[in-house]
């Protein structure tokens, strides 16, 4: 099985690259650097045409969104147990949450860092902004009565797939100002997640990786 994972360090798709770390599975790491626009660049399009991350590449095919690219990891790899998947009310549950996050959290924080998705007028975006990080703190809010209970994790006693995915918005806090200090169960959960070793590989690969275009152009 050819498995190629597209990212971006500090990215939404940190849980996909937990995800095949988890599953101790042989893949390829293509970072892209946002900043510099590799995700618009024709050589990247012709992978995946909406220019975003995270994209999964299984067997030439490739699937987007996170939404999309978990489901296909953990179904491709049942024995890793990274989503509940004989359990279908827990595993409603796990999409509950992540389509929350990718909907809803996601879009707040979305129109902090780019609101030129949203509109074109420039004197809209400072309210765009401030609305976005309204809804981030509210989204903080309701992580953290989740795990008011003392839970180990979002779905209860087994990590998911759905937790390094709210670990995403954790690492963003300082970007846009949250202060993390209210959110102490919440603290505890990206203290769990960023501590496993599959983690932690994930977060070297976010350093290791070689960069898009170079991998994607042909050589000589």
């Amino acid at each position: 099985m050819s498995i190629t994972l597209y990212f971006a360090d500090r990215s939404s798709a940190l849980p996909a690259l937990v995800g095949l770390e988890e599953a101790e599975t042989d893949f390829e790491a293509v970072r892209l650097a946002l900043p510099k626009g590799e995700q618009k660049s024709a050589e990247y399009r012709a992978i995946y045409p909406r220019g975003r991350v995270p994209a999964l590449a299984i067997d030439g095919q490739v699937i987007g969104e996170n939404l999309g690219v978990l489901t296909a990891i953990a179904f491709t790899f049942p024995e890793a147990r990274l989503l509940p998947l004989a359990d279908p009310l827990k595993l409603a549950r796990a999409y509950e949450l992540m389509g929350w996050f990718a909907t809803t959290v996601h879009v707040a924080f979305a129109e902090i860092f780019r609101p030129e998705r949203y509109t074109a007028d420039q004197s809209a975006w400072p309210a765009l902004a401030a609305g976005g990080l309204d809804q981030a703190a509210l989204a903080y809010d309701e992580i953290e009565s989740l795990l008011a209970d003392g839970r180990p994790w979002l779905l209860g006693e087994r990590f998911s797939l759905v937790d390094p995915y709210a670990v995403v918005f954790w690492r963003w806090a300082e970007r846009v100002g949250i202060d993390t200090t209210a959110y102490p169960a919440f603290a505890g959960l990206a203290a769990r997640v960023l501590g496993r070793p599959a983690t932690q590989r994930a977060l070297a690969r976010e350093t290791d990786s070689a960069p898009a275009l170079q991998q994607l152009q042909p050589t000589e």
